[in-house]
């Protein structure tokens, strides 16, 4: 008895020195962790790494890779660094490929590991071999889940991450090296170098020495300005194209010594210096920048580039040049990039020449004209709006109609004018007429969208709906939930789901709705997943599951959203599985939202690790900022306030006429969510009360679950 209790004392305090090892090895910043040959844990566990990294099953891979890092001995690691050579079964499997980079990333500081990382940045894409089956599921083999070249890519930047945040000069080097090389690795390095700039911008070479393109650009980008002398030194490259990207760098880093660069090169044959040096003197503020804009415009060869700078060059001269290319030329992507300019201009004439007569009665440019006025900074623009919006033809009113709810929504100006008109046109017996005035007069706020969500004409219901989405009450979404049941209009059904965002959130919805309309492939979907997931509990977990796994990106997005808020017992670990292999970065941010919004489960492990490497090797700045955000424990709630914005769209067919039946579509705003939205009978759709940002669009239907 007292030999066995002598044993058994001995293996604890193996053990226990063996934990404490690791967590000093761990922790340091320049030894290698080592194993003790007495040292149990990591003797076993890394032979059972060893097993499962080396299994044909992909699911065993990951869980080796996850354990081999836990356990952090050097021969965990050099299973590890072996797991990333190019014969390993890791390099065909995306996931696996994935995990292996975020595993490596804690031992940067040891040179084998970074070769590793550096293989991994380089890897090219998994192809087909990753879709091959593997692995002995439930049902046999199947195929890797997931796209394998978007899980590679993501790999690829993991791990360029890995090296960046090491911060250390021999990291830095081998990401250099990988942007300079031009293959499959060179935009994560570029990407990471960007992240993580080196401390000396000698770094980058001499000032005489030969820089890549890509490598110039970066330098422009970092801000640092030690790197004038090398950017100097590529400004004297006998390559045009080298030349012209230092030359902008260089005006870039406001050194206004390229003034005189582009002076030089303004005046050359070569299209693309003298478009580059006119840029880069618009962004020094030069005195000859009108003039270079003018210049770029009046030549055919570069009067693309010219109208494009035009945009930051307030000049008569420019409005002038701009004026005949918005009217009347046969490129119709540089005619509307001239009235896209105009629009952006201060000065009266520009707004002038957006309602000259061969611009408003052109059906293929007079909606871009009067968005553009519409948003316009001129001081007589909002009076050339209301002049379109009482004008005597129904094509030129219908549109300053639109223009003038947008204008002043955007920017709170009204015309008694303008007023009157739509007035008339919401009691108008023409139906098209009168659904524009009922939905303007919603949108500015002087009627209720409830007075006519019961009308009887269904397009005056659906102006109702998108009326409300402009201009949102407490009173306007409990009409549209309630109406939900009851409306037989299938795309009117679609966009009064937009109430699912409100505060509510359709508790009053029975849930086998939410789930047929999330699993249906309409536009609606996504906001239904959102309603389903924020309610659900154990007996819905099995749904949650596959709306989660869904092909759908917005449905997957959504259904994370909706975990954020959820009793679901498990919901932080379900999100942190489905952050793990997420190769779009839209629903990684919407996981890492969600996550960082579950503060009742700020201890939970896998809460925590999930952040803590999305906030320092996720390749989105957006997800590390919001996963450094709730670290924290300052993230905002989901769908907190901020200011809003206005989008005007127009859908049209080939010819440029309206597509004539009712169409319904998804908006996928700034914060990631999606609003079912209908496009009226003239083709045009208004959505107000946006976050501020890029929103997308999604006309495509999606597939439904049969």
């Amino acid at each position: 008895m007292r030999s066995r209790a002598a044993l058994l004392g001995l293996a604890l305090a193996v053990l226990t020195a063996s934990t404490g090892g690791h967590a000093q090895g761990r922790r340091g910043a320049s030894a290698e962790p080592a194993a003790s040959p007495t040292n149990v844990r990591a003797l076993v566990g890394a032979e059972a790494a060893s097993r499962l990294v080396k299994s044909v099953d992909p699911d065993e891979r990951l869980r080796g890779i996850e354990r081999a890092s836990a356990i952090g001995s050097a021969e965990a690691v050099a299973l590890l660094v072996q797991a990333a050579e190019p014969t390993s079964p890791v390099r065909t499997d995306g996931r696996a490929l994935v995990a292996l980079a975020r595993a490596l990333a804690p031992f940067a500081d040891q040179e084998r590991v970074r070769n590793a990382l550096l293989a991994i940045t380089n890897t090219g894409n998994v192809g087909f071999a990753g879709r091959m089956p593997q692995g002995r599921g439930e049902g046999g083999l199947s195929l890797e889940d997931g796209d394998p070249v978007a899980r590679a890519d993501l790999a690829r930047h993991v791990a360029a991450f890995a090296l960046g945040q090491s911060r250390t000069d021999r990291a830095l080097e081998l990401l250099y090296g990988a942007a300079r090389g031009g293959g499959s690795g060179q935009t994560a390095a570029l990407h990471a170098l960007a992240v993580f700039p080196p401390r000396d911008p000698g770094f980058f070479g001499s000032a005489n020495a030969q820089l890549p393109i890509p490598v110039v650009k970066l330098l422009g980008e970092l801000g640092d300005l030690r790197a004038l002398e090398r950017l100097h030194g590529a400004a004297r490259s006998p390559d045009p194209l080298t030349r012209a990207a230092a030359i902008l760098a260089i005006a870039q880093l406001g050194d206004e010594r390229g003034i005189a660069l582009a002076r030089a090169a303004i005046v050359e044959r070569d299209v693309r210096m003298r478009a580059a040096s006119g840029e880069a003197l618009v962004l020094l503020g030069a005195p000859e920048r009108v003039r270079a804009v003018t210049a770029l415009v009046s030549d055919e060869a570069t009067s693309m580039i010219g109208v494009r700078l035009a945009e930051r060059v307030f000049h008569p001269e420019v409005v002038k040049l701009l004026l005949p290319r918005a009217q009347v030329h046969p490129d119709a992507e540089l005619r509307l990039a001239a009235i896209q300019a105009l629009g952006r201009s201060p000065d009266p004439a520009a707004a002038i020449g957006l309602t000259s007569k061969p611009i408003v009665d052109d059906p293929k440019v007079a909606y871009p004209a009067a968005l553009a006025l519409a948003r316009s900074p001129a001081p007589n623009a909002g009076a050339l709006v209301a002049a379109l919006a009482t004008s005597k033809t129904t094509a030129v009113r219908s549109i300053g109609v639109r223009a003038y709810v947008v204008r002043a929504m955007l920017r709170g100006e009204r015309e008694g004018s303008a007023d009157e008109v739509i007035a008339r046109l919401s009691g108008s017996r023409d139906e098209t007429e009168r659904s524009l005035g009922v939905f303007a007069r919603i949108a500015l706020g002087d009627a209720a969208a409830e007075d006519t969500l019961g009308d009887p004409v269904v397009s005056i219901r659906r102006a109702s709906v998108m009326g409300a989405i402009a201009h949102p009450t407490n009173g306007a979404e409990r009409a549209m939930l309630a109406r939900m049941g009851t409306e037989p209009d299938a795309v009117t059904r679609q966009v009064l789901a937009t109430a699912l965002t409100g505060s509510d959130g359709g508790a009053s919805i029975p849930s086998n709705r939410l789930l047929d309309r999330a699993e249906g492939g309409g536009p609606d979907g996504p906001l239904a997943a959102l309603a389903l997931a924020r309610r659900a509990d154990e007996a819905d977990a099995p749904k949650i599951a596959q709306l989660l796994a869904s092909k759908d990106l917005l449905v997957r997005a959504h259904v994370a959203l909706g975990l954020g808020r959820a009793a679901l017992p498990d919901a932080t670990g379900r999100l942190a599985r489905a952050y793990a292999f997420e190769t779009d970065a839209s629903v990684r941010r919407a996981v890492i939202t969600a996550l960082a919004a579950r503060v009742a489960d700020k201890d939970a492990p896998s809460r925590r690790t999930t952040l803590e490497q999305a906030s320092r090797l996720d390749p989105d700045a957006l997800v590390r900022a919001l996963a450094a955000s709730g670290l924290t424990g300052n993230a905002a709630p989901v769908g907190a306030p901020v200011k809003r914005e206005v989008a005007w769209l127009r859908l049209a067919r080939d010819d440029g006429s309206a597509p004539g039946a009712p169409f319904a579509a998804a908006l996928v705003r700034p914060d990631g969510l999606a609003l079912p939205i209908a496009f009226d009978a003239e083709g045009y759709a208004i959505v107000g009360d946006l976050p501020p940002g890029e929103s997308r669009l999604v006309l495509a239907p999606r597939l439904p679950r049969d």
